[in-house]
């Protein structure tokens, strides 16, 4: 009688779907700017293939430096995790900036209008003490009531450099 198939490793389908993820933090990587590489601990070949796929434009060029790069990837897990790590960091770090733009913006709204802006003012001041509470007043009524977007603007400004003023 013949014994039932048993796997060895993984099937050819989960292979292909590491290999696309590899891929991928390839593919993030090269959107990555040069500051950001310069955290990879990568040794001098990988490095320099790294190099040459940035500066490939040739879309069927660039997708075979791509995909020889994720094979080399593929073969050097410590270089793979030191790529997920800074791809990471980028990404987060990215984000977080993001949610305090959208932050930014929704109190500036919340300040030009008559109803909310008791209450984002007191937030603003909390948030940020750098920030001039009587300038947001005196610009967020110049806006409500003459519609200009000149005091719209100068509220966002005011407040992204109170922020920056202000430590984390």
């Amino acid at each position: 009688m013949k014994e039932p198939y048993t796997p060895t490793g993984p099937s050819r389908s989960a292979l292909k779907r590491q290999a696309n993820q590899v891929e991928e933090v390839v593919q993030g990587l090269l959107d990555l700017g040069g500051s950001q590489l310069e955290r990879l601990q990568w040794d001098q070949p990988l490095r320099a293939e790294l190099d040459l796929a940035r500066k490939t434009r040739q879309h069927g060029a660039r997708k075979r430096q791509i995909k020889h790069l994720s094979a080399l990837l593929r073969r050097d897990s410590e270089a793979l995790e030191s790529a997920r790590t800074v791809l990471e960091k980028s990404v987060g770090a990215h984000r977080v900036q993001v949610q305090d733009f959208h932050l930014l913006e929704d109190l500036r709204d919340r300040l030009c209008r008559e109803q909310s802006r008791a209450d984002a003012l007191q937030e603003a001041s909390q948030r940020y003490p750098t920030c001039d509470g009587a300038l947001l007043e005196r610009l967020a009524r110049s806006y409500s009531e003459n519609g200009d977007r000149r005091p719209y603007r100068e509220i966002f400004r005011h407040l992204r450099t109170a922020a920056e003023k202000t430590p984390r």
